[in-house]
């Protein structure tokens, strides 16, 4: 006599159903499966892009994301037409650590005020290095042009003359000047020191051609 095994059922009851299920979704597999936070943002954002794009945004709460973007544009260019746009890293001036092959770390006014100093004691040799040294700190400092340690004098006019175009002729014969009193050893003039302090006057001044643009001296 055999004897027949118990079949389990095929159809659970309710109950039973719901611990199957819920057994299942436990597993690994499922959870990886399930959207995160992040997920379900970006697909509401991408269908948000999608309805825009395609005309048929419609209800208030896909008009408060158009809004809110329209508002942080206009406080964009609201804080842009107040204060300006950022200039490039402002401190960087300060801790230039040479000029011109020297090591200085003086600010322009620093400088200038020991031009006026030499020029007053009639060294007029110092007063012209000085005195061009203070324009271009002051250009460097205003992020008009770039100082780099290599740097020369010719260099740095001729970034600044593609901001103060006007100025090409004299920011020329300064650097000039700069060059025969350093490297010539060329007794300096009083004529020469005052085309440099009213150059670095005039141009202190002068707005740049390209106000955001940035010379790089090369």
């Amino acid at each position: 006599m055999s004897v027949r095994l118990a079949e389990p059922p095929l159809t659970p009851d309710a109950p039973e159903a719901h611990d199957w299920l819920s057994n299942e979704l436990t597993k690994p597999e499922y959870a990886a499966a399930t959207p995160n936070l992040f997920d379900r943002l970006v697909t509401e954002f991408l269908g948000w892009l999608g309805r825009l794009f395609s005309g048929s945004i419609d209800g208030p709460g896909d008009w408060v994301p158009v809004l809110l973007l329209l508002l942080l544009a206009a406080a964009v260019v609201a804080a842009i037409l107040i204060w300006g746009r950022p200039r490039l890293n402002r401190a960087r001036a300060s801790t230039t650590q040479a000029l011109f092959g020297e090591r200085d770390t003086r600010s322009a006014a620093e400088i200038r005020a020991a031009a006026a100093r030499a020029a007053a004691a009639g060294n007029y040799d110092l007063a012209v290095l000085e005195g061009y040294r203070a324009l271009c700190r002051d250009l460097d400092e205003r992020t008009i042009i770039v100082l780099d340690p290599g740097s020369t004098a010719h260099q740095a006019a001729g970034a600044a003359s593609r901001a103060f175009p006007a100025f090409g002729d004299v920011l020329a014969r300064t650097a000039n000047d700069f060059d025969a009193v350093r490297y010539l050893s060329v007794p300096a003039t009083a004529q020469q020191w005052d085309r440099i302090r009213s150059t670095d006057e005039s141009l202190r001044a002068q707005r740049p051609v390209l106000a955001d643009m940035v010379s790089e001296v090369r």
